[in-house]
């Protein structure tokens, strides 16, 4: 689960480019909305104001590299 925070529709686009390369589902939850990750259309559906999580459903590799290529956009 990575915290994440999107600054502008430039960071959406940015996102969406990197989990599309993932093979396994990748999430983003905003409260009780839960939107696939892939989905510039899901993710604008969402107040980017907010508070947001990633989630992987992938293997513990996948998973550690995902968190390494959304290491700009993550909240410390």
């Amino acid at each position: 689960k990575i915290q994440i925070k999107f600054n502008d529709v430039a960071d959406v686009n940015k996102f969406v480019h990197v989990v599309s390369g993932y093979d396994s589902d990748v999430d983003l939850y905003c409260g009780s909305y839960c939107v696939d990750a892939k989905s510039i259309l899901g993710i604008m559906t969402i107040d980017l104001r907010n508070q947001m999580w990633v989630t992987c459903n992938g293997n513990r590799q996948e998973k550690e590299r995902l968190v390494n290529d959304l290491s700009w956009v993550a909240v410390a």
